[in-house]
């Protein structure tokens, strides 16, 4: 088996330009050129070590600059938490991840972005909530940079609104037709929220099962709004993709895709993602079953009937 890899010339002159003082344009630029040789599996390796040897774990002046180093560096942590420190795998892979950085990295200002971002997946995707509130309270007793701490702060806000039922942030949204629809306007119903995009193979795969739990409760109490995250660039291509497929249901598109407010304030990290709202507008599930999942329908039953 054969796969794209690096040129062992080119990573040398890779490390030279890491090693030297140069803008990102150069480094990035001799990351890409890099991976232009097809590598035999026993090669990739061999390159891998090599890298991992010679490569410095805590050059801040290189990780402010390139983005290469900075996703190198982040893989390599990724990689220690399989390997080095395998023993913790039964851990949840964010803490784990969290264990590494403090252990490996000693420069302060990777060490807090890193432990940023760890901590920040862990908020946003760990099903267990006192590793999150762990988290929360690890980071914080450590971090220095305040846009930081602002960011997880609200991180755990939003995670809190969720797990403990707290009233759903409004949402105010256009549908295929222009006309803006409101979370307030669906209320007296439970809401049944779809955050997908066109792009996005898992949320399609969803559909088939999000149209028939649509025609099976058409008459009940629940509104079943599709919400799109793609961007407002392709609104035209959402729109056809809704019409030809004959989408049903409320279809909606977000105002600034990932970074639109709603979907900020549900940790939204990856889609598709299922949120369940209650009549009054209190939160059921943050994090609801798939259309998919025969659970649902379960739930739905005992809330509907």
């Amino acid at each position: 088996m054969e796969s794209y890899g690096i040129d062992s010339l080119a990573i040398v002159r890779l490390h030279q330009l890491m090693e030297e003082k140069h803008d990102d344009s150069s480094i990035d630029s001799a990351y890409k050129k890099a991976f232009v040789k097809k590598l035999s599996d026993k090669e990739q390796v061999k390159l891998s070590r090599f890298v991992e040897e010679n490569a410095a774990l805590n050059d801040e002046a290189l990780f402010k600059r390139s983005v290469a180093y900075r996703n190198w560096l982040d893989g390599y942590v990724t990689k220690l938490s399989a390997t080095k420190y395998k023993e913790d795998s039964i851990v949840e892979y964010g803490v784990v991840k969290i264990k590494v950085i403090n252990s490996e990295i000693s420069n302060p200002f990777i060490k807090e972005y890193m432990n940023y971002r760890a901590t920040g997946f862990i908020i946003k995707m760990a099903k267990d909530k006192d590793v999150r509130a762990n988290a929360f309270r690890g980071f914080m007793a450590t971090a220095t940079i305040p846009h930081y701490k602002a960011e997880i702060e609200e991180m755990y806000a939003n995670d809190k609104m969720m797990s403990e039922q707290g009233a759903a942030p409004d949402f105010t949204y256009p549908n295929v037709d222009g006309r803006s629809i409101s979370l307030k306007d669906l209320l007296g119903k439970y809401v049944y929220i779809d955050i997908w995009a066109t792009w996005c193979a898992p949320c399609k795969a969803e559909i088939p099962f999000l149209t028939k739990l649509e025609e099976d409760y058409h008459d009940r109490n629940i509104h079943f709004v599709s919400l799109s995250v793609d961007r407002m660039a392709d609104k035209a291509k959402w729109i056809s993709y809704v019409k030809d497929h004959q989408l049903q249901g409320i279809q909606l598109i977000a105002d600034k895709d990932f970074k639109s407010d709603f979907v900020k304030k549900f940790n939204v990290n990856s889609i598709p993602r299922f949120i369940l709202i209650d009549p009054t507008g209190k939160i059921v599930s943050g994090d609801a079953k798939r259309p998919s999942d025969p659970a649902l329908r379960k739930q739905l039953d005992s809330l509907l009937k």
